[in-house]
């Protein structure tokens, strides 16, 4: 698309009402998406983040969503924001054929948007290259991490880097309860002369308390409201929500049942099983809602780096074995950039039980990444989703 001035002016303004340190690329994005959405009759939604206000990021959610509609239906679909039929309505109305989509959005996320805990994470990165002990490790920070509590998590860290077990996590807690949970991890087949970053992120107070699940699960009861008629062959409801920090498996316990692991009758091998606690097993829920999409922003690969997501390691080994790279090259292949607010989206479905009879009519709509049934459990950190053992 080319470049509107007009749109780019826009783009400019709504970035300055904010404290995020928009990029040229970011402010170009950003106008080209409201010159799209222009263009296909969302100007409804445009002039919502034109307005700004405290949930900007949320409107951006929202437009990030609405290009991926447009993109992927013609002109001849109709897309609406908010229709002016229902007071209050559901975000989107899409209509395909003799189906209508009803989607409502919910941001489970505080997009954060500062760079002020990239900025902590390139700081961690650097001082822990003192630190000549060959393993991977990842480092989730509260949202109130300071600089100010480094100097006390590096030493945290290089205490227990020696003996830490595969994979064991440690909770540190600052002077001032900031918090960050760190794991530690050697790598298989990848030779590493230093402590190495293999992942980052935000850590919610809610995941360390064990509460994701149930917080989910309220966000997902507000959203629902939205709904004032049932599921049915003619009405298909969806809910989005982003879902950059959230776990896979906070997400399934939220909507089909608190997993655990149960012995099997050969005593040696575990098995596993889900509570009756899923909303979609309350019917108020359940009857209204076709499925969740949970949306995750894409990373951003430098340039000429495959544009692939899965974990640090496993990618690594891919890169040395599949792609004959050099060590020093995959340890710049692995410091891909967060992505900013204007992004694309891992899409991810997770349908309801009673609903599975609608899944080609839910992809007429949108393609996924991934779809997830009640029957799957979270990969735990390797391969797909699994069914009952």
């Amino acid at each position: 698309m080319q470049d509107h001035p007009n749109f780019l002016n826009i783009s400019e303004k709504i970035f300055a009402g904010t404290r995020y340190q928009a990029s040229e690329e970011d402010i170009k994005r950003l106008a080209d998406n409201i010159a799209l959405l222009e263009k296909r009759g969302l100007g409804k939604l445009n002039k919502r983040l034109i307005e700004g206000g405290r949930g900007i990021w949320a409107t951006v959610a929202e437009q990030n969503f609405a290009v991926i509609l447009v993109s992927r239906h013609c002109s001849a679909i109709p897309i609406r924001y908010e229709p002016d039929e229902l007071k209050p309505s559901p975000d989107f109305k899409v209509e395909i054929g003799d189906i209508t989509y009803w989607i409502q959005m919910k941001d489970l996320d505080k997009l954060k948007r500062e760079n002020r805990q990239d900025k902590i994470i390139q700081k961690i990165k650097g001082a822990v290259k003192d630190i000549k002990i060959g393993k991977f490790f990842s480092c989730m920070l509260s949202d109130d991490f300071k600089e100010g509590c480094l100097p006390e998590l590096i030493s945290f860290i290089k205490d227990r880097v020696a003996s830490a077990a595969e994979e064991e996590s440690f909770l540190f807690t600052g002077m001032k309860n900031q918090k960050a949970e760190i794991k530690f991890w050697s790598p298989q087949s990848l030779e590493l002369s230093e402590l190495t970053l293999g992942s980052a992120g935000d850590l919610e107070i809610v995941e360390i308390t064990g509460q994701a699940k149930e917080q989910i699960k309220g966000s997902l009861l507000n959203a629902v409201c939205a709904f004032k008629w049932d599921v049915d062959q003619k009405n298909i409801n969806l809910i989005v929500m982003e879902a950059d920090n959230k776990e896979d498996i906070d997400i399934c316990d939220a909507l089909f049942g608190t997993e655990y692991e149960i012995l099997n009758s050969n005593v040696s091998q575990l098995g596993w099983h889900r509570k009756n606690d899923g909303l979609f097993g309350e019917p108020n829920f359940s009857k209204k809602v076709s499925g969740v999409i949970a949306i995750k922003r894409k990373r951003e690969w430098v340039k000429d780096i495959p544009p692939l997501e899965p974990d640090a390691e496993e990618y690594a080994n891919y890169l040395k074995k599949d792609c004959g790279w050099t060590d020093e090259k995959i340890k710049k292949a692995l410091e891909w950039k967060n992505p900013g607010p204007v992004a694309d989206y891992y899409r991810i479905l997770y349908i309801n039980n009673g609903c599975e009879h609608l899944l080609e009519e839910i992809k007429r709509l949108l393609s996924f990444d991934k779809v997830v049934y009640h029957n799957m459990r979270p990969p735990m950190g390797k391969g797909n989703f699994e069914l009952f053992q």
